[in-house]
């Protein structure tokens, strides 16, 4: 069996249509009235966290192959997003990627629909059905670790959390941290917004291993 695990990184969107930037500046202040983020922080996650506000900036990818124990590690972040969607894609869609299953953490609550809306709004296709299959309860062709860690949401369960909860240092523990994604990008350092991608792509594929056998 063949396994990619990957997890994406986004950043919001700017000079956005004026509907849409209301509609921003309607949830950033709605954000704030919870009271727990501060203004500037909310405005940056709601952007990021909707693939209306925000873009895809970087994938981390790590195929694994089970039977060889092999693993081939790669990073896309090319010079733009439609770019980013079509080499991601082009894996994807490919007849020799038609036998993966995916791996990711809240990859059905977030990454898969982000980069699905994504790709449909940048025209870009997608002819695998398997990738486009984000049926609940199942681990086919999708596992997604958080799911299975918080029995289909019954339970919020971070990344950080389980993976301090098996004994796999978590990812969090670096200079970026998802919610300073954006901030790194804007000062260039897109070297660090790589490395932490694919700490969180280590950290789901260690977690994978330690539920394999329980899916």
């Amino acid at each position: 069996m063949r396994y990619l695990i990957f997890d994406i990184e986004t950043v919001p969107l700017t000079d956005l249509p004026e509907p849409l930037e209301l509609e921003v500046a309607r949830r950033t202040k709605r954000e704030v009235e919870k009271g727990e983020v501060q203004p500037s922080e909310a405005e940056v996650l709601v952007r990021s966290v909707s693939p209306f506000f925000g873009r895809v900036l970087a994938i981390g990818m790590r195929l694994h192959n089970d039977k060889s124990g092999e693993n081939k590690d790669k990073i896309i972040s090319e010079a733009t997003e439609e770019d980013t969607l079509q080499a991601f894609f082009e894996t994807v869609n490919h007849p020799a990627s038609q036998d993966l299953r995916y791996v990711h953490y809240n990859g059905l609550g977030f990454d898969v629909p982000f980069l699905i809306i994504r790709a449909a709004i940048r025209g870009i296709t997608i002819s695998s059905y398997r990738f486009l299959n984000q049926r609940r309860f199942s681990y086919d062709p999708h596992v997604d670790v958080m799911q299975f860690l918080s029995r289909w949401g019954r339970e919020g369960v971070s990344l950080d959390l389980a993976c301090r909860s098996f004994g796999i240092p978590s990812p969090k523990e670096g200079e970026v941290k998802g919610e300073t994604v954006a901030a790194a990008f804007e000062r260039g350092d897109l070297e660090a917004v790589r490395e932490y991608v694919m700490r969180d792509v280590e950290a789901t594929h260690r977690l994978f291993l330690k539920i394999k056998e329980y899916l």
